[in-house]
């Protein structure tokens, strides 16, 4: 059974009837074909406060589509308010900041006089697809539970279904003590409480695991570091290390496509400059505005390159409701503005859901800046080295959970050093055409080892010893 925060389809209206569409998400899409590959019956539940989904469901549309999707699928309505509570109020502007270290650009808001009280419309959805595991999971069914929103639920099903084997994976990094503890010891007790309820949990990368094992020790909870394990209430948690893959035969399918096919050859045509490229949400964790910066600052020291090299940006909405997301939209517009004011013509940047041109802009970089603060995977980073026509170079922030998998890129220690981050694309820029060619070869066989069946059928194996009383097969 799988629990996430977003399903695979949602229903829209096409001249007055419901028709499913799929919901654009990296997670999404990774589970997406984890389920269809799994023998047996599959549950996958998610929240929704989509009103036609809400109609859908009552029109029984959602079971008409499992022999398509290859899984049973059943959203879970939520109330706007609740959802935006449990989402916006708590998963944004409490968790995710906190998660990604950028405190300073997202302030930490508590939607209550209480800031415990504040996790109230978090704790409700979490129980809510709590509850729909607990009454649908069969016998000593494994419950695996997807990301930072559904932090508490591990815990609610264990205390209902202490039969179950329970999995959460975090696809976002995990904190250090003295970020986490900076909230309320009520909330992080809470967070870190609820995801020892697991058997097994899982992360992208080896410190993040760590930093959870740390969080736990500040705790008082009884803690092997050596071991990966925790040690709580009379029960075991084991804590794992597996790398998020991509499903590159469908990565590659879409990248091929016409319309990026179109927009490659838009990109290319006409214009003789090498470009530098990024794909992003518009999220503070991503860091455009330092990425622009340091592309003004290599102009600035060297204006010949303006005739040679070119920025090309596309970016995809991202919490527009959200104020301070709105405010970092407005900071990256008018670093683009002052860069093309300094050096006209350097930047275009693009704005919108067109996930073809962001393939087709994949397909022709020269290098891909990839330098978020901090970040869960960063697919772009794995899906350029894929899908890349040209051997190009990436420039990738350590602080990326792909920094671990993609050897072959450039590294950028610290993605807040804009200055350093200038050096790097100088770096990637003078790569000779065999050194690209190396790395280029390096990342993709980096990506293509890493198949999406494989890594979920791991984290079920090592869930099958803990329940035989073993230890899990994969390393820390």
């Amino acid at each position: 059974m799988l629990l996430s925060d977003r399903g695979p389809v949602q229903f829209v209206d096409q001249a007055g009837k419901l028709v499913p569409a799929p919901r654009p998400s990296s997670v999404t899409a990774l589970l997406d074909g984890v389920a269809k590959a799994r023998p047996g019956r599959t549950t996958w539940v998610a929240p929704t406060v989509a009103e036609l989904d809400a109609r859908a469901l009552r029109s029984g549309l959602f079971g008409r589509l499992t022999a398509s999707l290859g899984y049973e699928y059943t959203p879970l309505p939520v109330g706007e308010n609740e959802y935006r509570g449990y989402y916006d109020d708590v998963g944004v502007n409490i968790l995710w900041s906190i998660l990604h270290g950028i405190e300073d650009q997202i302030p930490v808001v508590y939607s209550r006089d209480d800031p415990s009280g504040s996790l109230a419309p978090y704790r409700a959805v979490n129980r809510a697809l709590a509850e729909s595991a607990v009454g649908t999971a069969a016998e000593a069914a494994t419950v695996a539970i997807h990301d930072y929103q559904l932090m508490l639920a591990p815990a609610l099903v264990r205390a209902r279904r202490p039969d179950t084997r329970i999995i959460h994976f975090s696809h976002t990094p995990f904190p250090t003590p003295e970020s986490l503890f900076a909230l309320p010891p009520a909330i992080a007790r809470a967070l870190v409480g609820g995801m020892l309820g697991a058997d097994l949990l899982g992360f992208q990368r080896s410190r993040w695991a760590q930093r959870f094992l740390d969080c736990c020790a500040k705790l008082g909870a009884d803690v092997d570091h050596d071991r990966g394990l925790v040690r709580h209430r009379g029960r075991v948690t084991w804590v794992r290390r597996y790398p998020t893959p991509m499903d590159v035969p469908r990565l590659v399918s879409r990248s091929r496509s016409a319309g990026a096919e179109r927009w490659a050859l838009q990109l290319r045509g006409g214009d003789p400059r090498r470009i530098i490229a990024r794909v992003d949400r518009l999220d503070p964790a991503k860091n455009a505005v330092r990425g622009f910066q340091a592309y003004g600052l290599l102009l600035d020291q060297d204006p010949a390159l303006a005739a040679t090299v070119r920025f090309v940006a596309c970016f995809l909405p991202s919490r527009e409701r959200i104020a301070d997301y709105r405010r970092y939209a407005e900071q990256t517009w008018a670093i683009v503005d002052r860069v093309n004011t300094r050096h006209p013509g350097s930047i275009s940047a693009h704005y919108g859901d067109d996930h073809e041109r962001a393939l087709g802009l994949l397909r022709t970089y020269d290098v891909l800046l990839v330098n978020p603060v901090a970040d869960g995977l960063n697919a772009v980073a794995l899906e350029g080295p894929v899908v890349n026509d040209r051997h190009g170079a990436v420039v990738l922030s350590g602080e990326a959970g792909s920094a671990d998998v993609l050897t072959g890129a450039v590294p950028l220690a610290e993605p807040r050093d804009v200055e350093a981050t200038a050096d790097m694309l100088r770096a990637a820029l003078g790569l000779t055409p065999d050194e690209r060619l190396v790395r280029a070869r390096a990342m993709t066989a980096a990506v293509t080892a890493l198949r999406p069946v494989e890594w979920f059928e791991h984290q079920m194996s090592d869930v099958d010893a803990i329940a035989a009383g073993g230890a899990p097969c994969c390393p820390l």
